[in-house]
């Protein structure tokens, strides 16, 4: 019976993937990823935001520049409008902010910086559910075709077994409500094929969209997994890991930063506010036939400190923008240590789901084999007249729920260790 099951499937595999395209599972994601308009998307926004980040730098660390001209059309001496080039003004000025106890350029270039790494993390948590939803497609068209394969060795067991019953009964060794019931079963296991032939064809169509290929075309998907490769238990280790190098996590460190520094901006703001700046002006550019002389004429330039008081009813208010401020930091600082909670919980648990995983799976693959090898016999028997039709209608179905069982098993197993290298912040596209 083994080795009919083995050249039926293989004989299944190859007439129905002929002029099929093969995909692992890191192809798959590979292409996806190259395909995802989500992906492209999130490629311009990490753009957007490098240059943000480029623009901040350049804003902070030099002066900004302003070129002015000005023409005026009429005024209190000159009664008649007129508009004549020896009446344009020029000027072309300069402004370097040097120190902003508030505000000042490194802080603006830090807090830049930290955005950016932040809009690259927010990337790479889009890279990584892109392809943890191709994963998914992928397993799903797996399952699918392995289901269509076990549906059609049921039906092939089921049509042998009415044929024996239909003999036998002509023989009066078996009995009409046995033929009646070994016909049901077969047209049963008909149904349960073309299920599994309709759930395939939605499961191609969905594998297809993400790639962006015909939703008919037909696909092959060949499962490498690594389930062999455990070794339990999984490292405690891996929370450490897991904290250092989640991504979320990292975001929301990130995000603490930023609430740090602009806390600290909101802080300082309420107390006197000292800015030292300088500036530079040229006059008299000789633009557009206005008057000029020589580069060292019409210039000034230098450094100067402001210090004020913001204050608001008797300092109330400010004392109260200050405490706002506190508390702002606080709810951040304890999210962070709700998100490292949860994450600790979250890499433990999904350990031991795993470790039940491989037990699971290997009582299922135990539980395949014995129940082939016992359908074997039981067809074999069946077929001189020995077992009885229960007995057999039982094994077949026992042989068809644990293979499908079998096959979910290897679709949860791989999923899980992908959910699980996304908590340890890995990227599972590589």
């Amino acid at each position: 019976m083994n080795k009919i099951f083995t050249a039926l499937a293989l004989s299944l595999i190859f007439s129905s993937n002929c002029a099929a395209e093969s995909f692992t599972a890191k192809a798959y994601i590979g292409k996806v990823l190259g395909a995802s308009l989500s992906m492209q998307k999130a490629d311009e926004a990490l753009k957007q935001a490098e240059n943000t980040h480029k623009n901040a730098i350049v804003d902070a660390a030099l002066p900004s520049f302003t070129l002015s001209l000005s023409e005026s059309f009429y005024n209190e001496n000159r009664t008649a409008p007129r508009v004549a080039r020896g009446d344009v003004d020029s000027s072309l000025s300069a402004a370097w902010n040097l120190y902003d106890s508030a505000s000042g350029p490194f802080r603006k270039i830090k807090l830049s910086k930290l955005e950016y790494e932040s809009a690259r993390l927010t990337y790479l948590i889009a890279k990584q559910g892109e392809a943890v939803k191709a994963l998914r497609r992928f397993y799903a068209l797996y399952s699918a075709q392995q289901k269509i394969i076990t549906a059609k060795m049921n039906l092939v067991s089921r049509e042998r077994q009415y044929k024996d019953t239909n003999e036998q009964y002509q023989s009066g060794t078996r009995s009409k409500i046995e033929v009646t019931q070994s016909e049901g079963d077969k047209l049963q296991s008909e149904l349960s094929l073309a299920q599994a032939e309709s759930a395939e064809r939605k499961a191609l169509m969905s594998f297809n969209e993400l790639i962006n290929a015909d939703p008919d075309a037909a696909q092959e998907v060949q499962v490498s997994t690594l389930a062999k490769e455990i070794k339990l238990p999984l490292p405690k280790e891996d929370v450490a890991r897991a904290l250092e190098n989640n991504l979320g996590l990292r975001q929301k460190k990130l995000s603490l930063d930023r609430t740090r520094i602009a806390v600290r901006n909101g802080t300082w703001a309420a107390y006197p506010r000292l800015k030292v700046d300088a500036g530079w002006t040229k006059s008299q550019l000789a633009l557009l036939g206005t008057p000029g002389g020589s580069w060292g004429d019409h210039q000034g330039y230098g450094v100067g400190a402001t210090l004020s008081f913001p204050f608001g009813f008797a300092g109330a208010q400010n004392y109260r923008d200050i405490q706002t401020q506190k508390a702002v930091l606080s709810s951040a600082e304890l999210d962070l240590k709700d998100s490292i909670r949860a994450l600790k919980t979250g890499v433990l648990s999904a350990q031991k789901d795993i470790e039940l995983q491989v037990k699971s799976r290997q009582l299922l693959e135990f539980q395949v084999n014995a129940q082939k090898d016992a359908t074997d016999n039981l067809i074999t028997e069946y077929s001189l007249g020995g077992t009885s039709f229960l007995q057999l209608d039982s094994s077949q179905t026992k042989l068809l729920d644990a293979s499908n069982s079998q096959i979910a098993a290897i679709n949860d197993m791989d999923l899980a260790l992908a959910d699980y290298k996304v908590l340890l912040g890995e990227n599972i596209w590589e």
